[in-house]
């Protein structure tokens, strides 16, 4: 954000700069489409830069002084900015947004009824394509004082943001909080000198690698400029690494917008949904390394696809890559369901198992015609004859799952394998 001829009619516009062999280009103007005469400022932009959200002034739609808007990329151009209108926007000032990775939780600061003090931060969560009713941050962030320019790092749990109302160094301070276990903010830590000083420190992004932070500062002659250093160790976020992929039809070959559902194996919860380029088939998310991840790739008129992949020990400066073959829903495909989990010589399904079972579910609900077969199997370790009855009742498990959940039996039937169709050799602990 620049802000311009401060002399005559103060003015703040967008500016994109590239970089190119390590060194920033000349600065741009983001163009007419978002740029108008009036004020724009602090914008947040999703891990794929796809849809970015932002502060506009004085704009026909308003509804305080001070809205939010997005827009969305569309084949490289941006759209026409649209206000979010009401329950995030309200007759009061309403700035400064901070989107999640998911994009289904925006973090922003307003001046608002029901706050601590002059500005507060609040989050407002996505549920069912419906933006719900802000929630406020609570007496651990915010003060009497201007709780402001919030920044949700991509690991979902750590906020960096700027206070006056915190103990500090000076005016504004940047400061830094985490999500406990219990999903509550723990106590706000400034982020200290050299960081901090006697002046104004504001808007802090933090790179999802947790190593670099930018922000603004007055430390020179001519107002707020941009500033960046190494994080120190104290003030780091969670290592976040980034899963990258494309969606295709595995017949065609023709790229498709699918929606990729990616879960945490531990509890069950749903971490983030993307969607894949209509035009590149391409798709980004970020998540927190050191955890197992389960993955639902889907498109209305397709199996779904369905791997898991873990994070625990991964490189947060190495991509995890995905390439999708999506196959069309028609007579004699199958689709493998690799989130499935029985505990050795068992047949009774781990509960994390439901995450799959219910795509599962959904598929066949949105195809009432489809009929389809249950196929359990199982390596070569033991007898053959018990392998065989293992496999069925497996295969019978899920098939209880799928009747309890309401598809008539007749749809569906099971047959257990045994080991006599393995997909990988037996002759290796990793093919079994």
């Amino acid at each position: 954000t620049r802000l311009f001829n401060s002399d005559i009619s103060p003015n703040e516009d967008f500016y994109v700069s590239d970089q190119t062999d390590s060194t920033w280009q000349v600065a741009v103007d983001m163009g007419k489409d978002i740029n108008t005469p009036y004020q724009e400022g602090a914008l947040s932009i999703t891990p794929d830069g796809n849809l970015m959200f932002f502060s506009a002034r004085d704009r026909w739609d308003a509804l305080g002084s001070f809205d939010l808007y997005y827009t969305r990329k569309l084949k490289d151009v941006w759209s026409l900015p649209k206000n979010m209108d009401t329950p995030i926007n309200s007759i009061h000032w309403d700035s400064q947004p901070s989107i999640n990775a998911s994009a289904n939780a925006l973090y922003f600061s307003s001046k608002r009824k029901g706050g601590y003090g002059g500005a507060d931060i609040w989050v407002c969560y996505l549920k069912d394509n419906a933006w719900q009713i802000p929630v406020n941050l609570g007496p651990n962030i915010n003060t009497a004082g201007d709780d402001e320019a919030p920044f949700i790092h991509p690991d979902g749990k750590t906020l960096y943001f700027s206070s006056d109302g915190h103990i500090g160094m000076g005016e504004r301070d940047i400061y830094m909080v985490k999500k406990e276990e219990n999903k509550e903010w723990g106590q706000p830590v400034n982020l200290g000198y050299p960081i901090n000083d006697a002046n104004n420190q504001f808007s802090l992004v933090v790179s999802a690698n947790g190593e670099r932070a930018y922000f603004a500062s007055e430390q020179a002659e001519n107002g707020l400029d941009l500033f960046y250093f190494d994080l120190p160790k104290k003030a780091k976020p969670q290592p976040v690494t980034y899963v990258k992929g494309k969606v295709y039809d595995a017949e065609t070959k023709d790229k498709l917008a699918a929606v990729i559902v990616i879960i945490d194996l531990a509890n069950g919860e749903t971490v983030q949904q993307v969607k894949s380029d209509s035009k590149s088939g391409q798709f980004l998310a970020t998540l927190p390394i050191g955890k197992n991840y389960a993955y639902n790739v889907s498109k209305e008129g397709y199996l779904f696809h369905s791997e898991n992949f873990p994070l625990k020990e991964t490189d947060p400066k190495k991509p995890y890559l995905l390439d999708v073959a999506l196959q069309p829903v028609k007579v004699g495909e199958s689709v493998t369901l690799k989130n499935i989990f029985f505990e050795t010589n068992d047949f009774q399904l781990k509960a994390e198992s439901s995450i799959e079972l219910d795509q599962l579910v959904d598929l066949l609900q949105k195809n009432p015609s489809l009929k389809i077969e249950i196929e359990g199997h199982t390596d070569n370790v033991g007898k053959p004859s018990y392998n065989l009855d293992l496999s069925k009742k497996r295969a019978q498990s899920v098939f209880d799952y799928l009747v309890g959940k309401g598809i008539v039996n007749n749809r569906l039937s099971y047959e257990g394998y045994g080991d006599t169709k393995p997909i990988e050799s037996n002759d290796t602990e990793i093919g079994r």
